[in-house]
């Protein structure tokens, strides 16, 4: 009984040695925990491809697929709240920041995973879709537009995505029957699909 006891207790320890940790890299990383798809909207409605390029992969800017295997969330967090120029500081809030470091941590990875860019960001009858892959686009991309309304869920219905200029992305144009808030979906590869929540002005 008394062996029982004593291998109960190092294991009580050990697991609370483990929280203190994680508690530890929680507290010095606090923006490892942000809200990708609301990251996704704020950066689309801040214009940051304008200087860091078509699908994030550099301009004026630095390029920002695989940002996530060069720097840390808390050193993202910091180039965003400390910018350096030309970059302008937006002011953001240290929950904005969180969310920016989630979205931003997702765009590639080394997995592949396509941009997603929504012409004009803030649309109000239609938009043009832009996906931008690393490699050659696949041949069966579509795109769709939905919303929920209650219990029910309509959208436009899956569209093809079409070549362009650019040989790594593809577009097309989806349309909004009403204000809201929409989902643009993006369907490619072996049935891997992306979500891009859109806020639809009347």
């Amino acid at each position: 009984m008394r062996r029982f006891l004593v291998v109960l207790a190092a294991a009580a320890a050990t697991a609370l040695a483990a929280l203190s940790v994680a508690h530890a890299h929680a507290a010095s990383d606090p923006y490892s925990g942000g809200d990708a798809a609301s990251g996704a909207k704020l950066i689309q409605s801040s214009g940051c491809e304008g200087c860091h390029g078509a699908g994030f992969t550099g301009g004026l800017g630095p390029k920002l697929i695989g940002i996530e295997k060069r720097l840390t969330p808390a050193q993202i967090a910091a180039k965003i709240k400390s910018p350096a120029p030309p970059m302008p500081n937006f002011g953001f809030t240290d929950k904005q920041v969180a969310d920016l470091v989630a979205y931003l941590s997702g765009l590639d990875g080394g997995t592949g995973k396509p941009v997603v860019k929504i012409v004009p960001p803030q649309p109000s009858g239609e938009a043009m879709v832009l996906v931008t892959f690393t490699g050659t686009p696949p041949g069966d991309a579509q795109v769709q537009a939905s919303m929920k309304m209650g219990t029910m869920q309509h959208g436009t219905g899956w569209t093809p995505l079409q070549k362009t200029a650019d040989p790594h992305t593809l577009a097309a144009k989806v349309f909004f029957a009403m204000a809201g808030e929409w989902t643009v979906q993006v369907r490619y590869g072996s049935g891997q699909e992306i979500d891009v929540p859109l806020n639809v002005d009347g």
